[in-house]
């Protein structure tokens, strides 16, 4: 294998790695929030139910309950509460990400690609599951040339990571693990779509946005 391959895989593999960390870092162990306790969980009817949405709220308690909202269905809450977020930091990454997510869940594929795009634009670290994300948006919109391309840069270290570093079982990439069933499906690798689709389902049983696309 050439130098270069062999560099940009390893590129790639600290892209997952670090994604992976920041994401459950920021999701499961936000400091004395019973919200982000609850999202890490899977239970996001509770987790929304207890957030502090009020004018004080903190940018992770409103990122938390996005993300609560986004997997009860509750796709104009969870947008909301990005744009408080965006309104406080634009550049924020994963504000971005999460209302890119709602619009693509929305069938707002216009606005997703966009808003996925800034977020990839404004965190690298975490390019390996905004691809993933823009993939799905992308085939869902009909571009499925354009998502074949884009998945088939992250898929092998993706499926390394889904079937052993997470492992079925964990909520917070339930997400994950449905999207790129879609994905292994168009690309005709069944035995894959199969395994994580149900892989998404095991992980996030209480989550509506699983119910409803895996």
């Amino acid at each position: 294998m050439a130098l270069f391959e062999i560099l940009s895989l390893a590129v790639v593999a600290a892209l997952v790695l670090g994604g992976v960390f920041l994401l459950v870092v920021m999701l499961r162990n936000t400091p004395g929030s019973a919200t982000g306790s609850l999202v890490g969980t899977g239970d996001f009817a509770r987790a929304l139910a207890a957030a502090d949405l009020g004018p004080s709220a903190d940018r992770d308690e409103l990122l938390a309950a996005a993300v609560a909202a986004k997997h009860m269905l509750e796709l104009d809450t969870c947008e909301e509460l990005a744009r408080r977020i965006l309104d406080r930091d634009g550049d924020d990454g994963e504000a971005w990400m999460e209302r890119g997510l709602a619009a693509a869940y929305r069938g707002d594929y216009a606005n997703a690609s966009a808003w996925l795009a800034t977020a990839e634009r404004l965190r690298s670290d975490l390019f390996e599951s905004i691809s993933l994300h823009r993939a799905w948006a992308e085939l869902r919109a009909g571009r499925g040339h354009s998502a074949h391309t884009r998945f088939e840069e992250i898929s092998v270290p993706l499926e390394s990571k889904l079937r052993s570093d997470l492992g079925p079982g964990d909520p917070l990439f339930a997400e994950w693990f449905f999207q790129a069933a879609d994905l292994w499906e168009e690309s005709g690798a069944h035995d894959k779509s199969a395994w994580a689709r149900e892989a998404a389902r095991r992980a996030a049983p209480a989550s509506r946005l699983v119910a409803r696309f895996a």
